[in-house]
């Protein structure tokens, strides 16, 4: 609806349950059996901070009514808590929430301008008067968290909740009268779109992630087992104890981190028995089989995972993951009908036995199935569209790159072809060790990055050699100099413009920096319609690096510099994000139930006695013609249907 609605609502609630919030999301936080509303601030169209005790009264009617009147907006900082847990006190049931088209996210406000972070760090970067009670985060762990030990509704400390619940109204009021103005109508249609996607939710197979859990969790404690016995320490989980047992077998390492282990254990000169250790040890540690408890935990009555998903989590715009975190899913090494095998033996028969005789490690086993833990409903079937090498499409358009355009119109074989452009090589020549090495050059080297870039990308572990790495670099850059130029040109813009040498297009005209005064910094204004900025972008006198201020984890601004690639990254991903945005509005108003996005993939429901028909269509609206302001770039979507997430 429009901001110019009769009124305006600001919100802040305080509420109390036994589930940690954190762990669960607000979605099961709010379905807890104990859960309650205990404080309800709000003020009218700006007017002083009102709170109703709810433990000593109903909600009056009037705001009741209010929740739901789509004639009034409301707000509120992170909204989408707001907004689930009212939805429970007016007894809606779980599953259906107050509709998000009525309610603005100050926070989304806020990191949209360039702010982001909670409360407390975007009030403090703003300098906020009203800025949030230092004292707030004992008397949440007083009142809020729900425990055995009763607690008393009453007294001095709950005189200062109630205030402390007032003054974080008047602390989010002012932060939104602090900013420039609200997000643009496209965000605010897409952050509905987001909010409906994180309340619809996504199936998960209770079986499975809690067969894979027990499984884990033994297969842990039996590599533990197998370490105390390999070691004969009395506690081998303690960093100090296994660092100075390895480093008397001769490792050279200073800490027990993943990454060194894992490196040391590579190493050709490693100690076999040092290395049995360090596998038992990261065999025991692995984080990506958490995720099943995750799942598990978080899933809500009716077996739907809800909340995965934060509404510009990123300063370029993109989703960050929350709880299950699937943009950070393991890929695995089990694939095709072996997946299925694997599948199968972990969630009928749960023995760790079996599952090492066929597969032989239990944890990476697990790993592969992560993403099979994700099901659709009944009747149901997922298709999954993604963009084709969408980031690399994108570069290679802003740049100008034609001989990239001209292979993804083609037959899209990029790595091939950029391979054979650093190596001087025919196409058809190319192997998989040539095209391995154009695929991490691709991959690594279109922000500026160089041999640790490469190295980050995993070069090394593909067993690339390091002095290589140097020349890999060099070779790449020569085949995309256009790319190679884009990165100075984005630089020398925002100089300019930072100069007071007015809006600088680069890019192609896809992108347009310039001097934002409102936000005292660096606005990037990108062809889409949408703007990247920059809080307090600075060129440093002294030596002419760029910089630009961020929140920071606690009271103050961070620091953070960037230069030429990195400005290029932040433009590529954001137009990425934003096509992806309006692939997934196009997929909505069709009709289409989008259950969960990663990074440029979409999952839909669709019913299984149409699942190949609907997935042609869902490819097609993922991958329809570029939109008017990207005229020339070759979109590509391609899909498949599975009846539990994963990876072909």
């Amino acid at each position: 609806m429009s901001s110019s609605a009769s009124r305006h609502l600001s919100i802040d609630i305080e509420t109390r349950s036994s589930a940690d919030l954190p762990s669960v999301g607000v979605h099961k936080y709010a379905a807890a059996p104990d859960f309650r509303v205990l404080l309800f601030g709000y003020s009218w169209d700006g007017e002083p901070a009102r709170v109703v005790d709810l433990t000593r009264e109903e909600l009056p009617p009037g705001l009741a009514a209010a929740l739901a009147d789509p004639r009034v907006v409301k707000h509120a900082f992170n909204a989408n808590f707001e907004r689930v847990c009212l939805s429970r006190l007016l007894g809606m049931p779980e599953g259906t929430y107050l509709d998000p088209s009525q309610w603005r996210c100050t926070m989304v406000q806020a990191a949209y301008w360039g702010v982001q972070g909670g409360l407390k760090q975007v009030a403090a970067f703003l300098n906020v008067d009203a800025q949030k009670d230092a004292a707030g985060t004992r008397l949440i762990n007083k009142f809020s968290k729900a425990t055995a030990k009763p607690v008393a509704f009453e007294g001095g400390d709950w005189e200062r909740f109630v205030s402390y619940c007032a003054r974080d109204v008047d602390c989010e009021m002012e932060v939104a009268s602090k900013l420039p103005g609200p997000i643009p109508e496209r965000e605010q249609a897409l952050y509905v779109l987001d909010q409906r996607i994180n309340d619809r939710g996504v199936g998960v197979d209770a079986r499975l992630a809690a067969s894979a859990r027990a499984m884990a969790e033994a297969d842990a404690r039996e590599s533990k087992r197998r370490l105390a016995s390999l070691t004969g320490l009395a506690n081998p989980n303690s960093p100090a104890q296994l660092l100075g047992w390895l480093q008397g077998r001769g490792c050279p390492i200073g800490g027990c981190g993943r990454e060194v282990l894992e490196a040391e254990a590579a190493r050709e000169g490693c100690d076999p028995l040092a290395r049995e250790a360090i596998e038992l040890r990261l065999a025991s540690a692995k984080s990506s089989v958490k995720k099943y408890a995750v799942a598990e935990e978080a899933a809500g009555s009716d077996g739907r995972l809800r909340g995965c998903f934060q509404f510009y989590g990123a300063a370029t715009g993109r989703w960050a993951g929350r709880l299950m975190q699937l943009q950070n899913l393991p890929r695995g090494d089990i694939h095709g009908p072996a997946l299925d095998v694997a599948r199968d033996v972990v969630r009928e028969d749960g023995d760790p036995g079996l599952v090492r005789l066929l597969f032989g490690d239990v944890q990476d086993t697990l790993k592969s199935l992560v993403r099979t833990a994700l099901v659709p409903r009944e009747g149901h079937t997922f298709a999954v569209s993604d963009f084709s090498a969408i980031e690399a499409r994108v570069l290679a358009w802003l740049a100008g790159e034609e001989w990239v355009l001209e292979v993804f119109r083609g037959d899209g074989r990029v790595y091939e072809a950029t391979a054979s452009r650093m190596f001087g090589v025919p196409i058809d020549r190319v192997d998989k060790e040539l095209r391995q090495r154009g695929k991490v050059a691709t991959l690594a080297l279109g922000y500026q990055g160089g041999p640790k870039a490469l190295e980050r990308m995993g070069a090394l572990k593909m067993g690339i050699p390091e002095g290589e790495l140097p020349r890999m670099v060099r070779m790449w850059r020569n085949a995309n100099r256009r790319i190679k130029q884009l990165w100075g040109e984005a630089e020398r813009a925002a100089y300019a413009a930072l100069s007071g040498e007015g809006p600088q297009k680069f890019a192609r005209g896809a992108a347009r920096a310039r001097l934002d005064p409102s936000i005292d910094g660096l606005a990037i204004d990108l062809a889409s319609g949408r703007s990247l900025h920059y809080r307090r972008a600075r060129v440093d006198p002294a030596d002419g690096s760029l910089s630009y201020r961020a929140a920071g984890k606690g009271a103050g601004a961070l620091k953070v510099e960037t230069y030429g690639g990195r400005i290029v990254e932040n433009v590529t991903q954001a137009i990425a994000r934003d096509l992806l945005a309006e692939a997934m509005a196009r997929l909505e108003k069709a009709g289409y139930e989008i259950v969960a996005h990663v990074h440029d993939e979409v999952i839909v429901e669709v019913p299984c006695d149409r699942a190949d028909w609907c997935l042609g269509r869902v490819n097609a609206l993922m991958g329809a013609t570029a939109p008017e302001w990207a005229t020339g770039l070759p979109l590509r979507a391609e899909g498949y249907t599975c009846e539990s997430y994963r990876k072909e």
